[in-house]
């Protein structure tokens, strides 16, 4: 952030305002600075930053310090960036600014209110055009990509109809893939039902090869509404086949999985025939009653859980304690890796331990970390 400069209101022969984006966050390489929130501006010379809460805080840089940009998408938790890599030569007659010396060559721009593709494209097209070198380059005014609030407001439009168009697109082809899905399991059901109906007459090898292609194509065939209704008798069947197709997954996992594991796996199975949250309870809340292999637990912090008939917590609770011992102290997220559990159930077993009285917990800055009860094994 060494090459910007305190903002100079004197604009330059031929400097026009090409856009404005509000909530722009600097950083400078990928250290983070304090200047989290403001007004940025590009003209066809410079980028301006002003800070929405210290108006004081203004500064530029000159668009002849940028030797390339580079986008980075954004995700759950980050906002998307445009990277902006700097000349690593510094102007002699540099005027001050906010940083007088920065390791970092490049700076990143933040965009929490989005903005940063269409910045991107005016960025990239006033870099081709170096105005700064030659002022007849200058945009047309019918060329500005936004300023003023109306600016604002036909820019906030623009991409709200951009975006409700782009929705429109995938729920229609998401409807097509439905459509095409259910044609698909409809086909596979009435080749089954000749297959039975004509079991002598066909192969066993035949059968098989038939078979690995249906589980090539990824057809299955999930319980659904439309076939049993949204009532206990759709649950009911639902649970059912939640036993059939959980039982090797929790067996592999130590017999137990959380309920948000189990949701992410059943829908994953199910294709484009997903279950609601609600739906996965109830069909949850069924197991006990059909007697069937797995069970819901819900433990005391309120965490759901499913788990086989046959897991034994006192056995787990031993493994768990032997784990303990050995390493001195243990973490849920150190727990997680030596039992392949997930967190939230690393830490369910470790606050089991505690309620035994077989392990005591250190709560400090660092975390949650858990100990072998030491008073127990000296008594003992």
């Amino acid at each position: 952030m060494d090459r910007f400069q305190w903002w100079e209101s004197n604009s330059q022969p031929g400097e026009v305002e090409i856009y404005q984006q509000t909530g722009v966050k600097l950083y400078d390489g990928n250290k983070k600075t304090l200047f989290e929130s403001g007004l940025m501006t590009l003209t066809n010379y410079r980028i301006r930053w002003k800070d929405d809460i210290n108006p004081n805080t203004d500064m530029s840089l000159n668009l002849s310090h940028i030797v390339l940009i580079e986008k980075e998408s954004a995700t759950w938790t980050k906002s998307a960036k445009i990277i902006a890599h700097l000349s690593a030569i510094l102007e002699e007659d540099k005027k001050p600014g906010p940083v007088k010396y920065s390791p970092y060559n490049y700076v990143k721009f933040s965009f929490r209110q989005g903005g940063d593709k269409e910045f991107f494209n005016a960025l990239s097209e006033a870099l081709v055009k170096k105005a700064w070198e030659d002022p007849s380059a200058a945009y047309p005014k019918g060329k500005q990509y936004r300023a003023g609030i109306v600016g604002i407001e036909r820019q906030i439009r623009h991409k709200n109809e951009a975006t409700g168009e782009t929705i429109s697109e995938a729920f229609e082809d998401l409807k097509c893939l439905m459509k095409m899905a259910q044609e698909m399991v409809g086909l596979s059901k009435n080749i089954s039902q000749k297959i039975r109906e004509k079991q002598s007459s066909i192969t066993e090898d035949e059968t098989v090869q038939f078979k690995s292609y249906l589980l090539s194509l990824g057809i299955s065939d999930p319980v659904t509404k439309s076939e049993y209704g949204s009532g206990t008798t759709f649950h009911v069947e639902l649970a059912k086949q939640l036993s059939d197709a959980l039982k090797k997954p929790l067996e592999e996992t130590g017999g137990v999985l959380s309920l948000a594991e189990v949701y992410c796996r059943v829908n994953r199975a199910r294709g484009v025939e997903l279950i609601s949250p609600e739906d996965l309870l109830n069909a949850c809340l069924m197991l006990e009653k059909l007697d069937l292999p797995i069970k819901l637990h819900t433990f005391d912090s309120g965490v759901m859980v499913l788990r086989l008939e046959s897991y034994d917590t006192a056995i787990e609770a031993q493994k768990v304690g032997k784990l303990l011992n050995e390493h001195g102290s243990l973490t849920a997220d150190e727990l997680s890796i030596l039992s392949k559990a997930t967190v939230i159930i690393a830490k369910e077993r470790l606050l089991f331990l505690e309620r035994e009285g077989k392990a005591c917990r250190d709560d400090s800055v660092e975390g949650l970390r858990f100990y072998p009860n030491r008073f127990l094994i000296e008594q003992a």
